[in-house]
């Protein structure tokens, strides 16, 4: 097997014949339909609850009807099944009604009415912060807080010949993926199956097991095509799961709860919208000498995973640069607009915005070339991380640039723009890095991340197959391609020996969720050590099977209790330059062309990664330009909210530099979220090249950049 050879996606015959069954094309004898009752109060207490009267068959599932807790046990914070006594934001369940005919069930459902005392929402920051409103989390409003520094910020600031500064906001993003939400739970004696688009198997399963207050092995999860997911199938999985199997248990059939595009949008996970204070210390050379960053996740009714997206952004808040000393705040609060959570990028694209449109605009307001300025920041090999880790390979931003200014002819093109009458063009570029995966504490056993044993293997079975057994779930990345080219290269095997089927928890072990670009660069390498292992066995007869835990590689030391230490296991490399088009009476902004060069180590696969690159740029492109939702009001229809089509497509061009990682699977690092992480700055840079204003604010929608051109001085 041939790392370099492009390989057939292995989902790709049965997807685009389209006998490919999802969640809702799945059939169960029996099965009865569920829809949600939803909130349509941002923030009450429920004061009344009156019913249709239910037809025979019929019938409602609600807290009561939950064997043990009513939350989900997987965040930090709690989470509640269905709301009890109150609702925090437009959207939350408060019950189902089941029964067979999907018609009348949501007739039904409509039909229930909720009598809300109403209570003043917390709809900013600003209130959440304010302390004029009751707070929904403790006292303080504030779900999650870190800060991390090193060297003489106060000082720095205090001797500053100029202190510049920058404020950057930006909004919601939707996942936005093929397959809307849906699961189905099955009654089976006494355990109950559960049928999931999910990218955590054996996550739903203990969440299960904490609602049920039933030993995890009653639950058996198996995980159906997952028609895109981009984080997105983390959290509410876990929720609907539960509902699924609570009314199953109660009535002792077959139950699909599987949302319509609507409901999907107005229930579910949105990335986090922000607000970051960026501040640079300037000596009287112009050079800076501190920067201090503070960020504002907005994080919705229920934490969820906002802890860990805000954690994540902030070890990468000072991007690709170290300076002479650093301080970074960041807290995650509660409002009552929708919940945010995990989506590409995991929190780096708010922090890359503020930072790279600091870094554009300061040396614009110096007069200097941006790329020039930023090259004196650059992190060097050994340099410490903002947790006083140490930035332990080879920093390959150099070549990096230089790939990029080639690819684009980017020092002829600056200075050879169109020119029209009615139209304005630019060029702007941003640098980025992403850290992946995370890192585990080491003092904590070999494979063990809070308290889950993570460990995968292969089996070889009588016919010669080899197959691989992980939880880590395909979502579309191709995943299931890349760990059979990898099993097939360590084995020396054809790749059509090596199969890998969608996740059953009664046959795989327990892993980790999927996501956070940790698969290929962490499991693959873990992968990869088994098939070592299995290699010299390979003409055994009867089945070998071999199971391994995971382990970190040796160079990481990760203190989680003091937060210091190497918070990741390596870091990927990208610039991005960005022409734009503006038109100066709708002030609408057409991107022209888009550059990307980009270190990944190895590609195992170049025709996936040219695939995650193209698509990182486009959700990038929607997240800069399109995709927003008012803060007043929700929106659950594709009618209003605009994402990139085909026909929005630049033309993108892309280069890989190869820079390897020794410690990931032939030398391969992450790919899927960093593509996405530069785009927003690039393309602001651009605009703001083009029309002589500061871009601050996301998406740079035509009313906002008017307003910015029309208020310039």
């Amino acid at each position: 097997m041939d790392l370099i050879q492009n390989c057939d996606r292995a989902d790709t015959p049965d997807k685009c014949s389209g006998e490919t069954l999802f969640i809702r094309d799945m059939q169960f004898p029996g099965v009865l339909d569920a829809v949600t009752v939803c909130s349509a109060s941002r923030r009450a207490n429920i004061l009344k609850v009156e019913l249709p009267e239910m037809p025979k068959g019929y019938f409602t599932v609600d807290a009561s009807d939950i064997p043990g807790r009513n939350h989900v046990v997987y965040f930090r914070d709690p989470c509640p099944y269905f709301a009890e006594g109150r609702v925090n934001y437009i959207g939350q369940p408060i019950m189902l009604v089941v029964g067979p005919d999907i018609r009348l069930v949501r007739k039904l459902a409509g039909e229930v009415c909720i009598e809300y005392d109403e209570i003043p929402p917390i709809k900013t920051i600003d209130d959440a912060l304010s302390g004029n409103f009751p707070p929904l989390h403790k006292d303080n409003n504030v779900y999650a807080e870190e800060a991390f520094h090193y060297g003489e910020v106060e000082q720095a600031f205090s001797e500053a010949a100029e202190i510049f500064e920058t404020v950057t906001l930006t909004g919601y993003q939707e996942h936005l993926y093929m397959e809307p939400q849906g699961v189905v739970a099955v009654p089976d004696g006494d355990r109950i199956t559960v049928y999931a688009s999910t990218q955590g198997p054996h996550a739903v399963r203990l969440t299960l097991a904490g609602a049920f207050g039933w030993d995890p092995g009653r639950f058996r999860v198996c995980q159906t095509p997952v028609g895109g997911g981009f984080g997105g199938k983390i959290e509410l999985p876990l929720i609907l799961a539960g509902h699924a199997a609570f009314a199953a248990l109660k009535c002792g059939r077959p139950v699909r709860l599987a949302y319509s595009r609507e409901e999907d949008m107005l229930a579910t996970t949105k990335r986090h919208p922000s607000r970051a204070v960026v501040r640079t210390a300037l000596n009287k050379e112009k050079q800076i000498t501190a920067i201090d960053i503070d960020v504002v996740f907005q994080a919705g009714g229920y934490a969820l995973s906002c802890g860990m997206v805000l954690d994540n952004g902030l070890k990468k808040a000072t991007g690709v640069y170290h300076f002479p000393a650093a301080r970074v705040r960041g807290r995650a609060v509660a409002t009552n607009n929708p919940m945010g959570g995990a989506l590409r990028g995991f929190g780096a694209p708010q922090i890359f915005f503020a930072l790279e449109t600091h870094m554009n605009a300061l040396a614009r307001k110096l007069g200097v070339d941006p790329l020039a300025f930023k090259a004196n920041y650059f992190i060097r090999q050994g340099n410490p991380t903002l947790t006083g880790g140490t930035y332990h390979f080879h920093v390959s931003l150099p070549e990096v640039v230089e790939a990029v200014k080639k690819i684009s002819d980017y020092k002829n093109r600056i200075t050879s723009l169109p020119r029209a009458h009615t139209r304005l063009f630019g060029i702007g570029q941003a640098l980025f890095n992403f850290g992946a995966p995370f890192s585990i504490d080491s003092k904590m056993p070999a494979g063990n991340r809070s308290g889950t044993i993570m460990s995968l293997g292969l089996l070889k079975c009588e016919n010669g197959t080899i197959e691989i057994l992980s939880e880590l779930v395909d979502m579309g990345q191709g995943l299931h391609t890349v760990f059979r080219k990898i099993v097939a290269k360590t084995l020396d095997i054809p790749i059509e020996r090596v199969a890998y089927d969608n996740v059953d928890t009664d046959h795989v072990p327990p892993f980790t969720i999927t996501g956070a670009s940790m698969s290929v660069v962490a499991i693959g390498r873990t992968l990869k050590n088994v098939a070592e292992k299995l290699k010299p066995r390979l003409n055994e007869p009867g089945e070998i099977r071999i199971i391994e835990q995971y382990q970190q590689p040796p160079h990481v030391n990760w203190d989680a209790a003091k937060q210091q230490g190497d918070p990741f296991h390596s870091y990927v490399w990208g610039a991005v330059i960005a022409e734009v088009e503006v038109d100066t009476v709708t002030w609408q902004v057409l991107v022209r062309h888009l550059w990307m060069a980009i270190d990944i180590g190895t590609a195992i696969d170049r025709r996936i990664v040219r695939g995650q690159i193209d698509g990182g740029v486009m959700q990038g492109l929607g997240y800069a330009l399109l995709e927003s939702i008012p803060p007043d009001t929700m929106i659950a229809s594709l009618a209003d909210y605009i994402i990139p089509t085909s026909l929005d497509a630049p033309a993108i061009e892309s280069i890989l530099v190869e820079n390897l990682y020794l410690e990931g699977p032939y030398g391969a690092k992450c790919t899927g979220e960093p593509p996405l992480v530069g785009m927003a700055p690039a393309i602001a840079d651009a605009v703001a090249n083009a029309c002589g204003v500061e871009i601050t604010q996301l998406p740079i929608s035509p009313e906002y950049l008017m307003k910015r051109v029309i208020e310039k001085p």
